[in-house]
Parts: structure tokens; sequence; C-alpha cells
């Protein structure tokens, strides 16, 4: 009880004030969320991974691992919750709501500075592989899914091509590829631009958090009736073990292992949130489902990184 205790103070408690702090703020304000949210996508992350890519010591051989990992769980979450959609005879819009809601993971705003906390910052580099992965497949196939009762599916697959994150990505790794990585070695323009911007970049988690807790204060569960507890379980507890087979297969051990298990068993994405109301992919219930995932993570996670610590 004593580790229980010590685990959720040192890594789900900062969370929690931070989160709560952006809770209390949009109970108070009512503040513009789409702007903040434009904020962090266009700016802040893009600036997290380029700096965090550009500098990281992960090989190249444990990143594609990572990668693939957070790839193929988000793959056999999807089948799974397709499966079970399915066999209980939920109707299109209704399946499209179900495999979002269960498929993809917060591993943003509540994954990265989970990681962090947990397994300092090498950990944190691991798991911006695997929010990258997340965050593609959150623009590409996440799309497809919700769009799959409705929409337009080949305007809203050319919105990946807008995202800056894939492009941030991108030019740190043709960087590193040069050589180049903007340090003292290569002039004092080149260490400035780093470290404008490397403080962008630090601002990100805090924003992030606080983002988070906004975006709860606006989505309170709603009266919608559905299978929520089926989506909680297969969100924050199917994911583990299927996490952990997938990270042995490919051979990963250690740190990487425990960072892409945690990562995978994060909460449902909020801006999951976004799509199903876009779409009309069963909004209410998948609101529903990322405040009980969020909530509920409280515990799963804690226990989980107690586990594997």
């Amino acid at each position: 009880m004593v580790l229980l205790f010590q685990v959720f103070s040192e890594v789900i408690l900062p969370i929690v004030v931070i989160a709560g702090i952006g809770y209390a703020l949009q109970s108070r304000f009512a503040l513009d969320l789409s702007t903040l949210n434009r904020v962090s996508l266009y700016c802040l992350s893009p600036c997290l991974l380029f700096v965090t890519l550009l500098r990281t010591e992960v090989s190249g051989g444990e990143a594609a691992r990572l990668a693939l990992l957070m790839l193929l769980v988000v793959i056999c979450m999807c089948a799974f919750a397709y499966a079970l959609a399915r066999l209980m005879g939920l109707g299109v819009a209704e399946r499209s709501g179900f495999v979002l809601a269960t498929t993809f993971m917060n591993s943003g705003n509540y994954g990265l500075p989970a990681t962090r906390f947990a397994f300092g910052e090498v950990g944190f580099q691991y798991a911006v592989i695997g929010y990258l992965t997340q965050a593609l497949l959150s623009q590409t196939l996440a799309v497809y899914v919700a769009s799959s009762g409705s929409g337009n599916r080949r305007a809203a697959l050319w919105q990946v091509l807008r995202m800056p994150m894939l492009y941030a990505a991108l030019l740190a790794l043709a960087l590193r590829m040069l050589g180049i990585r903007l340090d003292e070695s290569e002039g004092p323009l080149a260490l400035g631009l780093y470290r404008g911007l490397r403080m962008v970049a630090d601002a990100t988690l805090p924003l992030l958090l606080l983002i988070l807790g906004m975006q709860l204060r606006r989505r309170q569960p709603s009266s919608t009736s559905g299978p929520v507890g089926v989506a909680t379980a297969l969100r924050l507890g199917a994911s583990v073990p299927i996490a952990v087979v997938i990270a042995l297969l490919l051979g990963l051990h250690d740190l990487p292992l425990r960072v892409g298990v945690v990562q995978a068993a994060m909460p449902t994405a909020v801006n999951t949130t976004i799509l199903a109301l876009e779409f009309n992919a069963w909004p209410h219930f998948v609101s529903k489902v990322v405040v009980t995932t969020t909530l509920g993570s409280l515990l799963t996670l804690t226990l989980l990184i107690m586990v594997l610590q």
C-alpha cells in the first residue's frame, strides 16, 4: 500500500494537479479551447517532437520497434473492438464510435507527462516515438474509423498532409541523417535557434495537461446508454496484455517494453470526441468513454506503473 501511494504521488498526482487547474480555469472563465488546441497542435507539439527527435539517444532499431509496437496495438484493438461491436449488434455509426473510443489512446497530453514522471528523461524519449506514431494514426486511421459511418473519407484523409507534426518529425530525422544537431559545435546561431525551439517545447507538457482538464470540464458524461463498461475494460485492461505480448514478440525488453506498455494502457484520447462529433460517430458515447477511462486510469495506471517500476 505504501508503494502504491508513492507511485500515485510521484507519477499520477502531478498530472491530476495540473489537469485539475485546467478544469477549474474552464469552469470559471469558459476559455476558448479551439484556440488553445491550435496552439498545441500547430506550434507546441511540433516543437516538442522536433527537439526530442533531434537530440534523442534512442537507437534507430529501438525506435522502429516502438513505433511498430504502437501500430500493432492499435490494429489489434481496432480488430477486437470491431468484432465485439458486431457481436453486440451495434449499428454502423455506433460501431464507428465504439471502435474509435476503444482503439485510440491519449499518448500525448496524458501519456507523455506520465512516462516522464515514471521513467525519467530516457523513458520520455521512448514515449515520444509512441506519441508520434499515435499522432499519425489519429490523423489517418482514426479519421477513417470515425468517417466509416458517414462523411467524405477522402477529403478527411487529406488533412494529414496539413499536420505540422509530420513535417517536424521528417525535418528532425533529415537533420540527424546529415549530422546536424544544432549544438554549440555548429555556432551560436544554430545553438540559439535550438534553445528557442527548446523553450517552446518545454512549455508543451504543462499546457497539454491544462487543455486535458479543460476538455474534461466541457465534456461531461452524458446519459447516453451503451456498452461503456466493455469499451472501458478493453481500453484500460485488454490493451495491457496485448501490448506485452507484441512487445516481447518484437524483442523489446526493460525500459522500452515498460514505456510501450504504459503508453498502450492510456485512457481514450480526448480528440476522439472531435472526430465523433465531426462524423456523427456516436459522439455522446465517445465522450462518456473518454471521461470514464480517464478517471479509471488514475487507479489502473498507478497499479501498472507500480508493477513495471
